[in-house]
């Protein structure tokens, strides 16, 4: 009886567990931020924290600001990663909210042959 009770328990739990990521979004960011040196120890609290970085910038926090703030949050994260972070992020969850592209420089002109 002990066994099936044990049994029934840990079906429970494997049946409740959530996985590490829920859509295709969540594992392009992590595929990304893994690929560009950022690492992570908890998957769930970065993808809020990506998350989060939309929810700002949605409401009118300026890039740099979600920047800094991320920093300011991540203590062991250099600038130069929350900057990674925050693109990344933005890049996954709310594209539309980043700089556009700037242009290519127009090509050289091609001096005439006039001879």
């Amino acid at each position: 009886m002990k066994r099936l009770l044990l049994l029934l328990s840990l079906a429970a739990v494997i049946g409740t567990a959530a996985p590490a990521s829920a859509d295709a979004s969540d594992d392009q960011f992590l595929a990304a931020l893994q690929a560009s040196g950022v690492t992570y120890k908890d998957p769930g609290k970065v993808i809020a924290a990506a998350k989060w970085v939309c929810q700002s910038v949605n409401q009118g926090s300026p890039m740099a600001d979600v920047v800094k703030t991320v920093q300011a949050e991540n203590p062991g994260l250099v600038q130069e990663n929350a900057a990674k972070f925050t693109a990344l992020a933005a890049s996954a969850y709310c594209p539309n909210k980043l700089p556009p592209a700037p242009a290519a420089p127009p090509a050289p002109a091609t001096p005439a042959n006039n001879g």
